[in-house]
């Protein structure tokens, strides 16, 4: 397994470990607090993204743990098919299932089983619409705002109503950019299949300066992102998405961790508050221990991508939340860490199934060379301009078409 760059690890833990041993505890309901004068006695719970971001900001970076909170729960009629593992085929790239829908490996045991798990995690709902912000952060602390607007539908989930003769299609997403003014009005629609050996995805985006709608083949992989500030991937929004074939996995076991969870105070209050230099206000992050399977991903023989190696951390137990994951460059030196943020429940929305479901609050990636970070998919009361819609009405087929694109976009 690759870590971050022998030398650059001793120097993040040496440097903080000479500062001071002892623990800063909070009031109220956090148990312990790390801050660079003792993280060292942490390290064993801390992916190195984590580490890093101490030794970068040793003044201002800290994290707060906390009790154990709620569990999430898997949707119920995904659970009711979810009795035993699929198969994966086509060089892990597509899965055969005993039931359609369900969640492909209730038993994981291999790494792509995590990984597959993930990524099918988000078709638990049969259709959402809502509008999301995304913040891109500078090394001075300026913000640059960004909101989007997206419809998705997923023909695997056993409440959509609309028939699909094809039974490999996944997702059908369609995004709006609202903002911030150098991107508003692109549009991008998205096809995505389970087995992308036998489909590769398809996509076509609107651009208003040339007021045409075309195909683009380099959504995916490392491309970077409209609203992502130089920093994120295609394939790394939404924590991981797309085909997995440039990888080698490897499953590397499970750990005690230290990890954000139950994030309602930053779905709850304002950007300006939460995000601040270098990284989130730590005043508004929530953490708790809970064990996590780590898996890694080296770039295969002959393959390429930005980032030579990654590994992903994924909440034990289902849906199997991704929490963590690092990036590395060609040397192995770590690149950026992504953090995602959750809540318990629908973020003010209507139409969940069960308020035990977990959401995506905001995802977060660390530049450590900029100094910048990202964030995407934020989401919550203080923030959206409306609340989510889930397992609400479905778009009609003929939306997501690239003749529905180009209506959409004008």
């Amino acid at each position: 397994m690759n870590k971050l760059n022998l030398k650059n690890l001793l120097i993040s833990i040496v440097s903080v470990v000479f500062m001071s041993s002892s623990a800063t505890l909070a009031d109220g309901h956090v148990k312990y607090s790390i801050t660079s004068s003792n993280v060292a006695e942490y390290a064993d719970m801390l992916n190195p993204g984590q580490i890093n971001m101490f030794a970068q900001y040793p003044d201002t970076y800290r994290i707060d743990v906390s009790g154990e909170s709620a569990s999430c729960a898997v949707d119920a009629d995904i659970a009711a098919i979810s009795q035993s593992n699929g198969t994966m085929v086509n060089d892990n790239e597509g899965i055969e299932v005993p039931n359609f829908g369900q969640t492909p490996f209730p038993d994981p045991s291999q790494a792509q089983h995590f990984v597959w798990n993930y990524r099918t995690y988000s078709s638990q709902i049969s259709a959402v619409e809502r509008i999301q912000t995304s913040t891109n952060v500078k090394a001075d602390g300026s913000i640059t705002l960004g909101q989007q607007e997206t419809s998705i539908s997923f023909p695997t989930n056993p409440r959509t109503k609309t028939m699909y003769a094809d039974k490999n299609l996944y997702a059908l997403f369609m995004q709006k950019n609202l903002g911030p003014p150098r991107s508003a009005g692109t549009v991008t629609l998205v096809h995505d299949f389970i087995d992308s050996y036998m489909q590769p995805r398809k996509a076509w985006q609107y651009s208003p300066a040339t007021r045409r709608v075309r195909r683009a083949p380099n959504i995916s992989y490392d491309t970077l992102t409209t609203a992502g500030g130089g920093i994120v991937t295609v394939d790394q929004f939404g924590g991981f998405n797309g085909a997995q074939d440039r990888y080698d996995w490897s499953y590397e076991g499970m750990q005690k961790m230290i990890v954000p969870f139950a994030n309602d105070a930053l779905a709850n209050n304002s950007i300006a508050d939460t995000h601040g230099v270098g990284h989130l206000n730590p005043d508004f992050v929530r953490f708790e221990e809970k064990n996590v399977h780590v898996v890694h991903a080296q770039l295969a023989p002959g393959q390429r991508h930005l980032y030579e190696s990654r590994t992903f951390y994924f909440l034990d137990g289902q849906p199997g939340l991704l929490i963590y994951q690092d990036m590395y460059d060609g040397n192995q030196d770590l690149m950026r860490t992504y953090m995602q943020t959750h809540v318990v429940g629908g973020l003010g929305g209507t139409g969940m199934t069960s308020e035990d479901l977990c959401n995506v609050q905001g995802e977060f990636t660390f530049d450590f060379a900029t100094r910048t970070y990202s964030g995407g998919n934020i989401m919550g009361p203080a923030i959206q301009p409306s609340a989510p819609t889930y397992n609400g009405e479905e778009k009609p087929v003929s939306f997501y078409t690239p003749d529905g694109l180009r209506r959409y976009a004008r």
